[in-house]
């Protein structure tokens, strides 16, 4: 019964799991922001839905999520450079800004992370 718990419990923490779920928050905060900012910024709604689709796919671990992970890393990694190059250029050092911009790098980290983690497992997605 012990055994079960503890594999019940590591299942929960497991490297898909927090990923899937961490992409999950970040897919919700995309949508979120495109949002609140009247619906124009359609790019940060379709990244939020890829987000959402590779959360979804990586629990269930279908050959298809290794190639929609791949695919949604690659854009993500592409969209925060852009974005980082873009509020860089002009920065000011206003609070708003400095949490932009260390939101932007966690979740390129996280995608990074997330491309690392597909690469080196794509033999468990079947």
């Amino acid at each position: 019964m012990g055994s079960e718990r503890d594999k019940k419990e590591q299942s929960l923490f497991a490297m898909p799991n927090i990923l899937s779920m961490l992409y999950f928050l970040s897919g919700a905060m995309l949508i979120a922001s495109m949002s609140l900012a009247g619906g124009v910024p359609l790019h940060l709604g379709l990244v939020g839905a890829l987000n959402i689709s590779v959360s979804y796919s990586l629990t269930k671990k279908k050959k298809r999520s290794l190639y929609i992970a791949i695919f949604t890393s690659l854009l993500n990694l592409t969209f925060g450079f852009i974005i980082l190059t873009a509020l860089m250029a002009l920065f000011s050092p206003i609070m708003e800004e400095i949490l932009i911009l260390m939101g932007v790098a966690a979740h390129m980290a996280l995608s990074a992370i997330l491309l690392a983690y597909v690469i080196y497992a794509r033999k468990t997605f079947s």
